[in-house]
């Protein structure tokens, strides 16, 4: 269970994007809780544990912490970084001009209202990958007649072949299942990435990459398009600093 903590101070953008987490494929496994911009801190310093925060930029009320030209958003994501309280983080805001002042803070994700579809999905199955695939819905896969119920934290990498797809799991298993594999990039978490037209793979197992391809610890390479490269290099760095 995922729990999500949505400030709920800025009317409509914050029911837009209640809506939006409510849309999303493991919304049965988030648990979504709601406060106002003064209710945060006590909220999670009392407990129980919030895996996320979606924070707005440019809060309402004076904070005292707050610099000359720094927002309360801002203000109040730092203080919790600094006592060691926050949750991975999702700002969300307005305007564009607050965009680049986020970045002196730890965060996950900058969602800018109006808030898209595409975007509010891509925060979700990036908070879901970080934390552990506790909130990733398993996966059906008919293969032989039967159908495997699959841990998404235990597939290595899938690969399709026309209308069927090959998904490769942590156990040596190699499951053949049809399924189209832009329908399982979107049942998949944000640890998974399209490293080529024919190919999805689990950052959690990757062991080694360069433009010639991702090492997995299943001891097998995955290809890597030149036209992925720099976005598939992109998506690791960002997944191992983390």
């Amino acid at each position: 269970m995922c729990r999500i903590l949505l400030v709920e101070d800025a009317v409509p953008e914050a029911q837009a994007l209640r809506a939006l987490i409510e849309q999303h494929p493991c919304a049965g496994a988030i648990q979504l809780e709601s406060c106002t911009f003064s209710q945060v801190r006590k909220r999670i310093s009392q407990g129980p544990r919030v895996d996320a925060l979606f924070a707005p930029v440019d809060a309402p009320g004076d904070r005292p912490t707050c610099g000359p030209d720094e927002r309360a958003g801002i203000a109040l994501v730092r203080e919790l970084q600094d006592r060691g309280d926050l949750p991975l983080t999702v700002y969300c805001t307005t305007r564009a001009a607050y965009t680049s002042a986020v970045y002196g803070t730890d965060h996950q994700y900058l969602l800018l209202a109006p808030y898209s579809p595409t975007e509010a999905r891509n925060a979700l199955d990036k908070l879901f990958g970080l934390l552990g695939h506790r909130a990733a819905s398993p996966l059906a896969l008919r293969s032989n007649g039967t159908v495997h119920i699959v841990d998404p934290a235990d597939v290595v990498y899938v690969k399709s072949m026309g209308r069927k797809v090959l998904v490769r799991l942590s156990d040596k298993r190699l499951l053949e299942s049809y399924a189209a594999l832009s329908e399982l990039e979107q049942q998949l978490p944000g640890s998974f990435v399209r490293c080529h037209k024919s190919y999805l793979a689990n950052m959690e197992h990757v062991v080694q990459a360069s433009s010639d391809g991702l090492v997995m610890d299943c001891n097998e390479a995955v290809p890597v398009s030149q036209r992925q490269y720099r976005s598939v290099r992109d998506a690791l760095m960002s997944f191992s600093a983390l």
